[in-house]
């Protein structure tokens, strides 16, 4: 079993595919948020004071989802998705023992940049002096950031955080916020003055 998530997450056509998974899901919340409203006030077969509802509903909804996914995503699954990682490859040493998933971005933005940019570059600081890419190579990583043309990028690593950035898009978006949004959703709507009484959103939830 761990054999098979490992491969996984050392296919490059799988870093490739999922390189930008919450960018993704950001933007495509983002019109879902904006669209779907647009496309309800348009339809004339239904009355102005229920559509005006629905698309209410249906902006917050989107958005509250989406706050409580960004906010999810780096503090738990990208956090402990990276660790995870970490431990299932650690016998085939293909990524280094970074610190956390921040760290290994960090270095990813570097290793990314020519070299001479890389040298005074506040990001540097975030990197730790003595992380190597393993214990018996003879410079630091971050010697290579500063020596080498072309540092190692260790796309498992990157395969590593988006695989994260997709549980946390599973269970977080699909599952935790939306239910949780709905809990919120009706106590924001009557303080925004879109519903009155209980009574009165269930009529137009049914309409809508």
């Amino acid at each position: 079993m761990i054999d098979k998530v490992a491969n996984i997450l050392t296919n490059p056509s799988f870093v490739n595919l999922a390189q930008n998974t919450k960018a993704t899901v950001s933007i495509e919340s983002l019109f879902k948020a904006t669209g779907r409203p647009a496309f309800i006030m348009m339809d004339k077969s239904v009355d102005k004071k229920t559509r005006v509802y629905a698309a209410a509903k249906e902006g917050l909804y989107q958005l509250l989802c989406l706050g409580i996914y960004l906010t999810m995503v780096p503090f738990v699954f990208k956090k402990y998705g990276f660790k995870i990682s970490q431990k299932i490859l650690k016998n085939q040493k293909c990524i280094p023992d970074f610190k956390n998933a921040d760290e290994y971005l960090n270095y990813l933005k570097l290793a990314s940049m020519p070299k001479e940019k890389r040298v005074g570059n506040k990001l540097l600081d975030k990197i730790s002096d003595t992380l190597k890419e393993s214990p018996e190579a003879e410079h630091t990583l971050k010697e290579n950031l500063l020596n080498l043309d072309n540092p190692k990028k260790y796309i498992e690593a990157k395969g590593a955080v988006e695989l994260s950035y997709l549980a946390g898009t599973v269970i977080g978006l699909a599952l935790i916020a939306s239910e949780i949004s709905n809990l919120i959703l009706h106590p924001i709507m009557r303080t925004l003055g879109l519903e009155k009484k209980q009574t009165d959103h269930k009529i137009l939830d049914k309409k809508a």
